[in-house]
């Protein structure tokens, strides 16, 4: 995982939350982190020819939006364009609203990603509006765009 998710690509679109440049052994605390919590699946590694080669993941909101999970993804340059991640991620989230009391599913992508925001509209998500100057990444403020799917 750890040689595709070291890639600046993928992190410019991520929260600055994930490092870079990402290591083998932030890739074992990540694995380690995912483990299943109170029996529920948060975490879906991507598998392309054998090998994790992306991962999805839901948030649990808290307190009043505690039935809402903010969705994040991230897929290996190398598999970009091909329509796995449209695909994988309606697996995703089917098994996340069967498995789980979710009524909601939102995602921010970032303004200089298209892409993405096409994979969430193939996968039903409506954009709600855009958050203008919302995040600071690589030294500037970008817009927002924010999207969400009810069950």
């Amino acid at each position: 995982m750890a040689k595709y998710l070291n890639n600046k690509k993928i992190w410019d679109n991520c929260r600055d939350s994930l490092p870079y440049p990402y290591t083998e052994e932030d890739a074992s605390r990540f694995i380690e982190s995912t483990k299943c919590q109170n029996g529920r699946q948060h975490n879906y590694c991507i598998e392309v020819n054998g090998e994790a080669a992306g991962n999805i993941s839901f948030i649990r909101g808290t307190d009043v939006e505690r039935y809402n999970a903010e969705l994040g993804y991230w897929l290996a340059e190398c598999y970009w364009n091909r329509g796995i991640m449209t695909s994988v991620l309606r697996h995703a989230i089917d098994d996340y609203f069967l498995h789980t009391d979710a009524i909601r599913i939102y995602a921010n992508v970032y303004a200089n990603n298209p892409a993405s925001m096409k994979v969430l509209e193939n996968n039903g998500f409506r954009k709600c509006g855009i958050h203008e100057k919302a995040c600071f990444k690589n030294g500037e403020f970008i817009d927002c765009h924010y999207f969400e799917l009810l069950k």
